[in-house]
């Protein structure tokens, strides 16, 4: 059964986070959370708001998933969020990702991973302004939301690898360096998606690494050198490839679960 969930990245707010099920349905939420580095207003840390957040989700019966991720980084965040996205729509779940809970920066990257993944991103107006005192803080959040009003963004195509691409670049993600052999390993372990002829004779002959890197060059990397994810340079007989930064956004945007 199609299950509705929400995917909200959670620093200084609690109205940001909870007021949108006055009027939206949730099965499950995720709350992505950092490392608390300082205390707002002297008192309270990122702490107190995970824990009152969830309280209030969980007195409107909507379970609650914590998730620690560096928020202050936008790679591991967008990793994180992918993954939580692959991982939810492989059960055919519904998933929204609000925007509106954390800092600028975490709200461009949920966006990324809502629009890259096709799944509905909301913003939340804080039509009360902002806390101006403790009191106010602890029981709205930095943000205060008096009527609820919410926008859904238009999803718009993030052209990024797919395919064998996309499983070799988010392998150099985690590596940071690899080598044409460290990708013929992957051929013969089946890793590669759209490789696995390689792996069968040629008239009865077993192929050999040039033979293979004719097709590694065709049909993996050149693509990904001309579109700026890698970098390869020689060394000897063999190449080292790299990842850009912009590689890097792209492996983390794809998701691993």
């Amino acid at each position: 059964m199609e299950e509705i969930v929400h995917i909200i990245p959670l620093a200084s707010e609690i109205d940001m986070a909870v007021k949108p099920f006055d009027k939206m349905r949730a099965n499950k939420v995720y709350l992505l959370h950092t490392r608390p580095v300082s205390k707002k207003f002297g008192s309270r840390s990122h702490e107190y708001f995970l824990q009152e957040v969830t309280k209030r989700l969980e007195q409107k019966n909507i379970e609650v998933i914590t998730v620690e991720s560096d928020l202050s980084d936008p790679l591991p965040l967008l990793s994180t969020i992918s993954d939580i996205i692959v991982r939810e729509k492989k059960e055919k779940n519904l998933i929204y990702v609000n925007m509106s809970a954390s800092g600028k920066l975490t709200a461009v990257s949920s966006t990324f991973a809502a629009m890259h993944h096709d799944v509905k991103v909301y913003y939340v107006y804080a039509d009360g302004g902002y806390s101006k005192n403790e009191e106010e803080l602890l029981e709205h959040g930095s943000s205060i939301v008096k009527e609820l009003k919410y926008f859904i963004l238009t999803n718009f195509t993030i052209d990024i690898p797919t395919g064998a691409k996309s499983v070799f670049l988010t392998e150099l993600y985690l590596k940071k360096k690899m080598t044409t052999n460290d990708i013929i390993n992957m051929i013969k372990e089946g890793k590669l998606p759209g490789f696995e002829d390689l792996n069968e004779s040629l008239g009865g002959k077993q192929r050999t690494s040039s033979n293979m890197l004719v097709r590694i060059n065709r049909g993996l990397l050149n693509e990904l050198k001309r579109n700026g994810y890698i970098l390869i340079e020689k060394r000897g007989r063999n190449n080292i490839i790299s990842i850009t930064d912009k590689g890097k956004y792209a492996a983390c945007l794809i998701g691993h679960a």
